[in-house]
Order: structure tokens, then sequence, then C-alpha cells
């Protein structure tokens, strides 16, 4: 094998303060929908409000998948998956993405589905829409924080996945181990090696079982409210 000067480096995400951020975001979002006079938390349905915001969720991700397709990753490399017990849902592109291909993927659900649809719903007063923006926007948080990272990092890196949600691999000939971020913990360094991207039996969707279990009763417990509101 030829060698190589290049690096891995193992990224754990960091949810603490990400989560702070995400709840700062949330705040400062809805103080500014209620500014221009939206009323975002008077909804005659709240279970159906809580579908809505599932499924925006799983569109975020799905925006995700579209930004690694265009980026080059073949769709049988790319995964769905939700762990609600880590609060996680994701997308993972099992391929190397250069620093523009991450980049873009990472912006793509914030700047669709989040700043564009909340200046749309103010502009024509849509208060579940501006919700739902504000939803994903504050549910962003460490996309806009990998994202910042990213951008102080070299033009040459690579991007891939490690097999967890919560953890990604950089590739770059750079010492990284100056590069600091809150948000984000280098748990390893190590010699590239080829091998371990080589990626095979990759399910499309993963859902974990405890996330079933937390998603049932969360239907279970807005369908007994909704009925309970009628009777």
């Amino acid at each position: 094998m030829k060698k190589t000067n290049k690096k891995t480096y193992v990224y754990k995400m960091n949810l603490i303060p990400a989560n702070v951020l995400s709840i700062a975001i949330l705040i400062l979002c809805s103080v500014l929908a209620i500014f221009f006079g939206i009323n975002i938390f008077q909804f005659n349905n709240w279970f159906l409000v809580f579908l809505l915001m599932i499924l925006y969720l799983m569109l975020h991700e799905l925006i995700h998948g579209v930004g690694y397709f265009l980026g080059g990753t073949k769709r049988k490399y790319i995964t769905y998956g939700i762990e609600l017990e880590k609060g996680i849902f994701y997308a993972m592109a099992y391929s190397k993405l250069t620093k523009k291909n991450i980049l873009i993927s990472l912006q793509m659900p914030f700047m669709v589905i989040g700043v564009i649809t909340f200046i749309i719903g103010i502009i024509f007063n849509i208060p579940i829409l501006v919700f739902l923006s504000i939803v994903n926007i504050s549910g962003a948080s460490m996309d806009l924080a990998m994202f910042i990272y990213f951008l102080r990092l070299p033009k040459d890196f690579t991007y891939s996945e490690s097999g967890n949600p919560d953890e990604f691999v950089i590739i770059s000939g750079e010492d990284l181990t100056k590069k600091k971020s809150i948000f984000l913990k280098q748990v390893e360094v190590r010699d590239y090696n080829e091998k371990d991207f080589e990626f095979n039996n990759l399910k499309k969707i993963k859902i974990t079982k405890i996330s079933i279990i937390i998603l049932i009763l969360f239907l279970l417990l807005g369908l007994i409210t909704t009925i309970l509101s009628k009777v």
C-alpha cells in the first residue's frame, strides 16, 4: 500500500452545548416571530402539530440526503435513522465528501425549510409554517456548529462516517489537533487506511427499539389528549 501522511480524525458530537444552542435559537426565533405579530403557540390540535414536527424533522434529514447525493454519494451509501434516546434524527453518507460537498449538505435543510420558510411564513402570516421553521432552525444547531468548524479546516480535507450517528471522521494531511470546538471532541487520531472506508451491507433505514417505543407512546398520548379535548 502506498504510504501517505494523511491522518484520520474521529470526532464525537458534544450534544449538551448543542442542545443549549438549540434552546437559545428557539427562544430567539420565537421572540422574532412574536415581534412580527405571529402567534406560534395557539393551535387547536397539538397532536397534528406533533405529527407535522416529526415529518418536518424527517424532511430535514431527507434534504441532507439530497445534499449528499448532489455531492456525489451514491444512493446505496446514504442511510437514515432515528435514535430518540439521543435526541437524534440522522442522515449518513458512507462516502468520502469534499469540503464543498459537506458544507452544501449541512446548510441545505437550515436554509430551505428553515430560513426561507420562516420568511415566507412571516410574510404570508402562516403560524404553523413559522413554528415548524423555528423547530427546524433550532434543531439544526449541530449542523451550524459543524458548518462553522469545517470553514476553519483546510480546503483539501475529506469527510466520511465513522458508523455512529453522533460521530464522523475527517481525513486530512494537516494537523487538526489544535482545531478545537466546544461542540465537537476529537476522540481518536490514527493513520489513514483506505480499508476503513469500504462500506458494505448498509441498511437504508435504522430506527432503534427505544425510538419506536417513544414514538408509539407519544402517538397514543396525542390521540388520548385529542379525544379527551372533544368530550
